[in-house]
């Protein structure tokens, strides 16, 4: 920049051009991930001044001034402070925060875990995928332009979608304030926040806390009810010198060093007890340093990749074919895959659902998932040695989190949770209704110390019975055309006879914590009971929607058996043979839904090629499903104890995370993918029925119904990469699960991500 830094001219909300004349803007670019900054050299941290932070935690300890009814939010971003830094003790200050407010063992970052997409998904609450600020540089195909920070094009307004946090408060009447957040120097829906600092990195990192602390202290009515403050270290030493050097634990003294200074000043201004304080990081960090061959260079598999294709490469790369055929695609994907297990390759629609990273057009054709530290390029060499970017499940990705001030409990340790929900946090505590975003009201209520009542699900009809039919069961015999098909009832038909009373015992074993809610899907749902498990056989589909069975050991099974007729099913409602037929040429075939592995009486052995368990599965999905449902389940199953199983079909062919209209649905409609949602009790217990609901636990996964190439996973790590929360699998089916757990324990359970997998069996299975 040119002229004396102090003496530029303001940048200020044109609606409240009188309210402060001293504000200054600086400008340049936010952290990018290969730019060189000018370095801050600091001093050692000197020890830090504690004056009781416990005095935030007691009501009684101070009082505020009188003009102070409302709490402000300081919102303070330190850039890639990767949670577990905390555990090098060179962060006092954070330390005692921590151990004084609200802490989790890291925040998940949403993907691409990289920097201005995870900052404006903090303010917005909206995955990257919907917000449009999809990396830190990428093309728009509509607009024919890039967006790359820093530039003047990444500072039109068009870029940006959701609703801002600053928005969001202007329009309700009040007051914000940013010094630095990607997106407060841009004319969203033309609007900036009422006091804003465009970025410079070059600004001390403490006349930023100082500038702050002269916001907090203004006039209530001048007064900001949320703030932001950010530190771009310690992302940019760890990206020159890797997360373990020396001039890293530097920079973390440094910024812990700045939070002391702002924790001063707010006691000094007797106002420690009087704001919300949030302290994060956008994600963590990776280091390169022992990977001598972390530099993937794509030329050596797609020679002619440079006219064949545009590339972003890094961390998280991207390749967006010039010639659209599937043909060329699966050609580029074809010579990737396999050639380094660091890498994997996607069609951006093939993506696991729980990434939300493929309902956008922004985002390229192909996308490469590397293992941490790993990098593409198409050049000869990559300098950087710390690098982010990655799948969020990579624990180096993990963020920090602390919260403390008057409305929050304190002391407390919370589990991890996805920073799509900090928005709607925020919004509570700033007195504003949040814009429509992808958090889910009252995630984090049970951090406050005086929270609202939880959302309560709205009452649902339940299902209606297909109970066994009376009289002459020859005509229904054979309504399906299937080869299995009988002539004469059979005996075992019986065991599908039961009374109302039974019925309500097998849905209390098999769909222990209520019937999931199917809301507005048109799917007609009626409930079938068999001896071993619950479906809710959509009568729209000619299928089922969900099965659900609760294991609590090991079963002998049934062995392959022929499909054959539903008499519970009328001729309208049932699916016939001959109709999935018509899909074998694509090699799909009928697939039973409950695995007949978890059949505990042999004898009953048609029971799961009953044709309303079929599903229609491919060749490759079905690999994978048995894989699921032969190995790991039954080896969670002995390890953990009992399991209860909710399996059923996804219809999300588009990728934008929600299911298709069923109205538009050949039939046999072909699932893009199958779900499963596998819960256990934490205590040991004989039976869930019996599992307190705030003991529950659940791994969830969405498997595809096709891969354009295969990544040449083993099981374990397939099944990881395509588990999802349990909330991924509500909003992609329609449905609404654990209804009957009470908002508090539902909320949890449904938000709960999984970065590590419950026990694998070992050696890995194949």
């Amino acid at each position: 920049m040119s002229g004396d830094l102090w003496d530029i001219t303001p940048q200020r909300d044109s609606s409240r051009s009188s309210e402060l004349s001293t504000e200054q803007v600086y400008s340049n670019s936010l952290c990018g991930t290969r730019r060189p900054f000018a370095l801050l050299l600091v001093s050692l941290i000197m020890p830090p001044r504690w004056l009781l932070i416990s005095l935030v935690c007691s009501a009684a300890a101070s009082q505020c001034p009188t003009d102070y009814a409302q709490h402000p939010v300081i919102l303070v971003s330190t850039d890639g402070f990767r949670a577990d830094y905390l555990n090098r003790d060179l962060t006092p200050t954070l330390k005692k925060l921590a151990e004084t407010g609200i802490h989790a063992p890291y925040l998940q970052p949403s993907y691409p875990t990289q920097t201005f997409p995870n900052h404006y998904t903090i303010v917005t609450g909206l995955y990257p995928e919907s917000h449009g600020i999809i990396s830190n540089k990428f093309y728009d195909p509509e607009f024919h332009a890039t967006f790359s920070i820093g530039t003047e094009e990444s500072k039109k307004g068009r870029w940006w979608g959701g609703d801002p946090i600053w928005n969001t408060i202007t329009r309700q009447g009040k007051i914000s304030a940013t010094f630095f957040w990607p997106g407060s120097d841009v004319p969203i829906d033309d609007q900036y926040p009422t006091y804003w600092v465009e970025f410079d990195e070059s600004i001390p990192f403490e006349y930023r806390v100082d500038k702050v602390l002269e916001w907090v202290s203004l006039p209530e009515e001048e007064r900001p009810v949320w703030i932001s403050l950010y530190f771009q270290e310690p992302d940019h030493t760890a990206h020159m010198t890797g997360p373990d050097s020396s001039l890293v634990n530097k920079k973390l003294q440094y910024v812990d060093q700045m939070l002391q200074r702002l924790v001063d000043g707010l006691e000094e201004r007797e106002l420690l007890s009087c704001v919300n304080l949030i302290i994060l990081a956008d994600h963590g960090m990776a280091s390169s340093v022992d990977l001598p061959d972390y530099v993937i260079n794509l030329k050596d598999y797609i020679p002619d990749i440079y006219d064949a294709a545009y590339t972003f490469t890094g961390a998280f790369s991207r390749i967006d074919p010039k010639n659209k055929s599937e043909e060329v695609e699966q050609d580029m994907m074809s010579k990737l895959a396999c050639k380094r297990e660091e890498l994997r390759v996607y069609q951006r629609e093939d993506l696991p659902t729980r990434l939300h990273f493929s309902n956008n057009r922004r985002i390229e054709d192909i996308v490469l998932d590397l293992d941490p530290g790993y990098v593409a390029t198409v050049s000869s060499s990559f300098s950087n040695l710390g690098n982010h970017g990655y799948d969020y499940y990579n624990h180096e990705m993990d963020a920090l989190f602390i919260a403390l001030g008057p409305d929050f409990l304190h002391n407390m340790e919370i589990e991890p949770f996805h920073n799509i929900e900090l928005y709607n946090l925020m919004c509570h505590l700033t007195g504003v209704n949040p814009s429509p975003n992808n958090g889910t009201l009252g995630s984090l209520y049970h951090i406050l110390a005086h929270p609202p009542e939880y959302p309560q699900l709205p009452e649902e009809e339940k299902p209606t019975t297909s109970g066994f039919p009376e009289g002459d069961l020859g005509p229904l015999l054979g309504m399906s055309g299937c080869e299995g098909d009988l002539e004469f009832p059979e005996d075992w038909l019986a065991s599908l006879n039961f009374s109302f009373e039974q019925q309500q015992e097998l849905e209390a074993i098999h769909v222990p914590w209520g019937i999931p809610h199917s809301g507005h899907l048109p799917a007609n749902l009626t409930l079938l009971h068999h001896p071993d498990h619950v479906t809710a056989y959509s009568e729209a589909l000619r299928m089922p929607l969900w099965t659900s069975f609760s294991v609590e050991s090991g079963r002998p099974g049934t062995p392959l058996k022929q499909w054959c007729s539903d008499v519970r099913l009328h001729t309208d409602t049932t699916q016939t043979c001959a109709s999935y037929g018509v899909l074998e040429p694509l090699n799909i075939t009928m697939h039973p839904l409950f695995a007949p592995k978890y059949s505990k009486d042999a004898s009953l052995g048609r029971l799961p090629y009953l044709v309303s368990n079929a599903v229609p599965v491919s060749l490759s999905l079905a690999k994978h499903w048995e894989q699921l449902m032969d190995l790991l389940v039954p080896a969670w199953l002995e390890a953990l104890g009992p399991l209860n199983l909710l399996v059923g079909p996804v219809f999300d062919n588009n990728a934008d995370s929600f299911p298709d209209n069923f109205l538009d649905f050949s039939s046999p409609e072909v699932p893009s993918d199958l779900f499963a949602v596998i819960t256990r009790c934490t205590e040991p217990v004989s039976s869930l029925t019996v599992c307190p609901h705030a003991k529950l636990d659940a791994n969830s996964f969405i498997f595809p119904q096709k891969q354009l190439v295969t990544n040449c996973m083993d099981a374990e790590k397939y099944t990881h990469e395509f588990s999802a929360k349990v909330h991924d699998i509500e909003l992609v089916t329609g449905l609404t699960l654990y209804p009957d757990t009470g908002a508090h324990n539902r909320t949890s359970l449904i938000l709960r991500s999984h970065s590590d997998m419950w026990l694998v069996p070992s050696p890995p299975l194949l």
